[in-house]
């Protein structure tokens, strides 16, 4: 009997090493993962966003000027 409790008790104890073992490689595997493939995509996503607002606020003001000028012209050659 107390030699089925010490071979239970090892085979828990190499269980719990074992998951130890697997839980540690999945945090460096996750920081792997972080380090190399999560980050540069958040940087490449971060510059394309941040040119895309550029361009539209660049678009937007150039519509306004534009509208500004047309109806300029409007009221000088149109009354």
């Amino acid at each position: 009997m107390y030699l089925f409790k010490r071979c239970n008790m090892n085979t828990e104890l190499m269980n719990e090493f074992y998951m130890l073992q697997q839980s540690r490689s999945n945090a460096k595997y996750l920081d792997i993962l972080e380090e190399t493939i999560y980050s540069p995509i958040q940087e490449a996503n971060h510059k394309v966003t941040s040119w895309m607002y550029k361009r539209g606020n660049m678009l937007m003001k150039l519509e306004h000027k534009a509208q500004l000028r047309l109806n300029k012209i409007k009221r000088k050659f149109l009354k």
